[in-house]
């Protein structure tokens, strides 16, 4: 065989190679499982450009134990609310009340973490305890956030609620403290996380209500059952060893 011929047989396993590689790079890039965020720290937030959070850190541990892989993307929370059901996002870590969710979704059978619903006023703790106590008043909240159906019953035009919208904790902070409206309704985390940069010594807090979350899968993700009970095992099996606290 000539050095002719030899260049060209070495030349075509290269291209084959390079093909295989990059079908098998596809075919990783196709079974990866695409995980929707939202800004809501400590839980999930991005940072330097990265995803980062408690959250976030949970599943990369029970992604590595079942070999799952995933791609994490940081969505404003009316896309994820909408992508969700469509199978735009396959996985979200958070809550299962959405209306959005029912029917298109199916969620893990125990919860994974819980957050706290405050309701923070300035100088007086505000009165609310339930959904009712706001009926007639003004109220802050952040947009495409369901609080564990508190929005939607907020949205209600019976209910005569005033909505002030905020897209970050401490823009309603800044709603608060200017008078927008007497009650800021939050999960405790985010505040708290808001409040290390910029203390405010005149909030006041009631304690709401306490909101497990889930994982959350699409019906429309690739093999959504088997999926779900992957991170369910995972899930149970780092929480009893310790891993996951």
């Amino acid at each position: 065989m000539g050095v002719s011929t030899l260049r060209g047989a070495f030349k075509a396993l290269a291209v084959a190679g390079a093909m295989a590689m990059g079908m098998a790079a596809g075919v990783a890039r196709a079974d990866a499982i695409k995980v929707g965020y939202v800004e809501f720290p400590p839980y999930s937030y991005t940072e330097n450009g990265k995803p980062a959070g408690t959250l976030i850190e949970m599943l990369q541990k029970v992604a590595a134990d079942q070999g799952i892989q995933y791609t994490l993307e940081g969505v404003p929370a009316r896309r994820l609310m909408a992508g969700l059901p469509e199978g735009e996002m396959h996985l979200f870590l958070g809550v299962k009340t959405a209306k959005e969710f029912e029917g298109t979704t199916l969620a893990s059978a125990n919860p994974i973490d819980t957050v706290e619903m405050n309701a923070y006023a300035l100088n007086e703790a505000p009165a609310v305890k339930a959904k009712e106590d706001l009926t007639g008043k003004a109220v802050i909240a952040l947009t495409g956030f369901s609080l564990g159906g508190w929005r939607a019953w907020m949205e209600d035009p019976a209910n005569k609620v005033t909505l002030v919208d905020a897209r970050t904790t401490e823009q309603a902070l800044a709603l608060l403290e200017a008078g927008r409206a007497p009650v800021f309704i939050q999960w405790s985390k985010p505040v708290q996380t808001a409040l290390e940069a910029k203390p405010m010594p005149a909030l006041k807090t009631t304690s709401i209500s306490s909101t497990p979350v889930y994982f959350v899968v699409s019906k429309k993700a690739p093999n959504a059952e088997a999926l779900l009970a992957k991170l369910e095992a995972g899930y149970a099996k780092l929480k009893a060893s310790g891993a996951i606290k």
